[in-house]
This record gives C-alpha cells, sequence and structure tokens, in this order.
C-alpha cells in the first residue's frame, strides 16, 4: 500500500468521522471522536491490510464485480485478459493491469514532490515550534503559596512545573517528559477558584499525553500534506482536544461547575494572534462551540456508553479495514468456472463390492464412495477439441503476433527481465508446429474445459491413455509496460510462490496498486 492510497483511504474514513461529529457531537462522549481521530491517524502512518467482509470497500468490490461481470472486456480492477499473445490455447492465462490509476502517481516525479512537500511542511512545523519553545523558556517559574499547595494536592509520575511569562496572553501546556503549564504573566491568583478550573484544564492535558497526541497529528499532516482532508482531520482533531479535556474537568468538578467554567473559558479567550503548533492552549478557537458542548455536558448511561462502543467498532469494522476476497453477489467463488478437482487419475483405486457396484477411493483406500458419488465430487470436464484447421488458423495469426512482439521486454523467475527475440519467438513457433504436428496424428487437445478458455488446464487424449496437466502460466504487464511471464508451472501454489513476491514488489515499487495484486493472487488461491 502506497502513500497515495493510504491517504485515499484515510480520507473516506475521514469523511465519515466528520459526518458522524456533526450529527452527534453533543450526544457522544468526546473521547469517541479522538478514538475514531487516532484510527484515522493509524491508517494514514501505517500501512496495513485488515480484509473484512462488512468493509465499506468489500462493498465497493462486489459492485464493481458485478458490472465487471456483464462486460466481456475485462475483469474487476481493470485487469483484462489477452488470448492473442504468445498462449498456448487452453493453457496460458494473460493478465494486463491498467496502467491509468491512482498508483501511477507514486513514479518518481510525484515521489520528489510529494518528498520536498512534507520537508517543507515538517520544517515550518519544527521552526514555529522552536520559536515559541525558546520564549517559553525564558519564563519565571511560580512560587506563591497556593500553586505550590495545588501540586502537592495533583501529584503526577512526570514533574510538572508552574511557570508564568509576559509573552502569552492565555494559559498552555507543553512538554512530554518535563511538562510545563505556562500561564500569562498577568493572571489574577486571588480568584482562587477561576485558577483551579485553569489549572485542572492544563493538568487534564499533560494526564492524556495531548501534546504527544498533536505530535502524530502533526506527523500526519507532513507526511499527507498534499491532501486537505487530513489538514480537516488536523483541524477538528485539535478541537476535540480540547472539548475531551472540558469534559473531564466538568466531570471532575461536577455539572454545576459548567456555567463557571464557560465564563472562564469566555474570560480567558485568546488575544494572541501567533502560531503555537504542539502545545496545548487554553484558547478562542472554537469557542463557541466549546461553550455549547459545556453547556450539553450529560452523565453518561451505561446504554449510551455501550452504544458509543457499538458505533466505534462498526465505523472501524466499515471504513478503516480493506476489501475481503469475496465472490460478487449471486455467484459462488468457484476457480474460474473449473469445478474439477485436481486429482491425479492413477491414484484412484476401485472395486466391485457384493452388489455389484464400483466403489472408488482417492486416499489409497481410507474412504470409499460410489460412482455417483465420485463423479458428483470429480465431475468429468465437459472439453471441446482442437480440430487441424482451427488449431492451424490460430497459429497463423499467433505467428504474426510473435513477430509483433519482438523487443517487448518479458520477465520468468529463471532469466528474470528479458527481451523478446528473433530465436524466442521461432522457439514458441516451433513448440506449437510441434502441437499441431500431435493433432494430424490424432492426439486430441483441448480448446476449451467447461466453457473456458483461460482456466489454466488443458486437457490431451491419445491412444493410450487420457492426461490431464495443469499448466498453470500468466503473464502480467505492469504500469511501466513490463511484461512478466510465470510458468508453467504443474500446481496452482507452485506458481503463487513466485507469482506471490513478484507482485509485492511491484507494490512497493509503485507499479502496481495492492487491489490489483490482491486480484491477481486470489483468482489462483
Amino acid at each position: 500500500m502506497n502513500i497515495v492510497q493510504m491517504s485515499l483511504s484515510a480520507s473516506v474514513l475521514i469523511v465519515a468521522v466528520v459526518i458522524i461529529r456533526a450529527l452527534t457531537l453533543h450526544k457522544l462522549p468526546k473521547k469517541t471522536f479522538l478514538v475514531l481521530w487516532g484510527v484515522a491517524v493509524f491508517r494514514l502512518l501505517v500501512p496495513f491490510s485488515i480484509p473484512s467482509r462488512f468493509s465499506f470497500y468489500t462493498g465497493i468490490h462486489m459492485v464493481k464485480q458485478i458490472f465487471a461481470n456483464r462486460s466481456a472486456a475485462s475483469l474487476p480492477g481493470g485487469i483484462s485478459v489477452i488470448t492473442d499473445r504468445a498462449n498456448l490455447p487452453g493453457t496460458v492465462e494473460s493478465v494486463e493491469i491498467s496502467g491509468i490509476r491512482v498508483a501511477a502517481l507514486s513514479v518518481s516525479p510525484f515521489g520528489i514532490v510529494w518528498l520536498a512537500g512534507m520537508c517543507v511542511c515538517t520544517l515550518f512545523f519544527t521552526a514555529a515550534y522552536i520559536k515559541c519553545r525558546r520564549e517559553f523558556t525564558m519564563s519565571l517559574p511560580v512560587t506563591n503559596n497556593f500553586a505550590v499547595s495545588w501540586l502537592r494536592e495533583h501529584p503526577l509520575r512526570r514533574p510538572v512545573q508552574i511557570r508564568q511569562s509576559d509573552r502569552i496572553k492565555a494559559p498552555l501546556t507543553y512538554g512530554v517528559f518535563r511538562p510545563v503549564i505556562l500561564l500569562p504573566k498577568k493572571t489574577d491568583w486571588a480568584d482562587e477558584a477561576k485558577i483551579r478550573y485553569i489549572l485542572t484544564h492544563e493538568l487534564v492535558h499533560i494526564r492524556h499525553f495531548d501534546t504527544l497526541i498533536k505530535l502524530v497529528l502533526t506527523a500526519a499532516v507532513c507526511v499527507h500534506w498534499f491532501n486537505p482532508f487530513v489538514w480537516v482531520m488536523y483541524v477538528l482533531a485539535n478541537r476535540d482536544i480540547e472539548l475531551s479535556c472540558d469534559e473531564t474537568v466538568v466531570r471532575t468538578f461536577g455539572e454545576a461547575a459548567k456555567s463557571a467554567y464557560a465564563l472562564t473559558l469566555i474570560g480567558m479567550e485568546e488575544k494572541k494572534s501567533r502560531f503555537t503548533p504542539l502545545v496545548n492552549n487554553f484558547s478562542k478557537n472554537a469557542i463557541e462551540e466549546r461553550i455549547v458542548s459545556i453547556m450539553k455536558i450529560k452523565k453518561t448511561s451505561l446504554m449510551g456508553a455501550m452504544l458509543t462502543l457499538i458505533l466505534i467498532a462498526g465505523i472501524i469494522t466499515v471504513f478503516a479495514t480493506n476489501a475481503a476476497n469475496v465472490a460478487a453477489a449471486g455467484n459462488p467463488p468457484t476457480d474460474n468456472g473449473n469445478t474439477t478437482s485436481e486429482i491425479a487419475f492413477a491414484d484412484v483405486l476401485s472395486y466391485t463390492d457384493e452388489s455389484g457396484k464400483t466403489q472408488m477411493s482417492t486416499d489409497n483406500g481410507k474412504t470409499w464412495m460410489s460412482e455417483a458419488e465420485f463423479e458428483k465430487a470429480y465431475p468429468t470436464p465437459e472439453v471441446e477439441w482442437w480440430t487441424y484447421e482451427e488449431y492451424k488458423a490460430w497459429l497463423d495469426n499467433e505467428k504474426i503476433q510473435l513477430q509483433d512482439m519482438i523487443g517487448e521486454k518479458g520477465w520468468n523467475p529463471t532469466e528474470g527481465w528479458y527481451v523478446w527475440t528473433q530465436e524466442r519467438a521461432d522457439e514458441a513457433v516451433k513448440m506449437y508446429e510441434g502441437i499441431l504436428e500431435d493433432i494430424k496424428n490424432g492426439m486430441y487437445v483441448s480448446k476449451t474445459v467447461n466453457g473456458s478458455e483461460s482456466d489454466g488446464m488443458m486437457i490431451s487424449y491419445n491412444q493410450s491413455n487420457i492426461e490431464t496437466a495443469t499448466g498453470y502460466t500468466i503473464s502480467i504487464v505492469n504500469d511501466r509496460g513490463e511484461e512478466a511471464l510465470f510458468g508453467p508451472y504443474s500446481t496452482k501454489e507452485e506458481m503463487l510462490t513466485v507469482v506471490k513476491p513478484y507482485c509485492e514488489e511491484q507494490v512497493k515499487a509503485g507499479n502496481m496498486s495492492m487491489q490489483e495484486a490482491d486480484e491477481i493472487i486470489n483468482k489462483y488461491q
């Protein structure tokens, strides 16, 4: 999952949280929104993929599958089937990945612009904080009896200082390991009730590690500076930090103190105009929202707490997870339409019982089944055979296609990247001419199996035996137009051991989206 994908998926979650917040701001505990913002930040900073059948993206994926299944031209996610590019009829499945998609933004030009923007954003926040921190360090400690007594009454494992400065107009808190409550120099210490509200408010910030939370929020903004939804999250999350703090203060002093505490907020409305990041301000930001929120604070009931937990779990499940590997609606998961289980018929045992019925076993005699049960479990595939004329016509066209491929790039696990040459094209033609000669001599070669030409199976028949051979081959063309050919392999598992690492490598390089990689891999799981 690249930066753009992380940003887009998180944006959906942010929009959902914004809507929920607008509808329930004064009805739910304020910590609810901090939890949801935390999930959004995690989504922004940590590349992860947790599939869920209830995910928002599962629904989108299923809708895409429904519409894609109605189109003969493409598969879900922009994956198209190619049937005319050096493919052994009925044996080779080629997949081309669309080059027009969001992941294409991960190429070098975007990377340079993104890195430059992140550096500028980081320098901006860092410079602003350093400037403010220098001014804060010029403050003087408060040594009056009230401050000393209050600190003694509110012990904390981390050493807390109360200082004052003539460079600020409103109280604030800064520092993580050695937190400081910084008050304006003109603070009226005679109004003890007001001072208690202020100090308790700032102490709640310290206990909740709000400075650290703001640091993480700032990191998310710096990484995803190009995303306006992340900036919206940054603003609203900072507001919710203050709202949560207000709620804790009110619950500490009791609901009877709501009016007095609200008046304190109004009286301490920030007058400064400068930017002070990574600190917790007792400020005028969204002051009206805070006052309304304080006056509407009510005791949370048990039912309300349970509903809150359900809401959080629901939002996380729906919007913070990825699409699950599910089949489109109305279509049970199958193996590309091939319902024939992979079984070597040489390993099938049979005998005739006392009633004259044939019993069959596929596990070396441990369990037995009737012929009808065997046919149901391992149905005989419906096969359409190539005629000599049909295969010859296909080969004539394939020779032209092979010539057009000369000079193009290919890839296989043995050689790595290579270039199609005339020699390679001649070798492919030679192989196909051998198959044509076998058909001429009486061998049957499958054209379709169960109505599909791209099910990864070829069935051949001659005078001596019927041989079912899986020849799994896949060709992947990434966004750069580079083709990687894998196979043939005798089993899907064998092919996946090579295809999976390749897809992961392409995702990391920005040449393939995670969704497209999953769709390729899931076709063979």
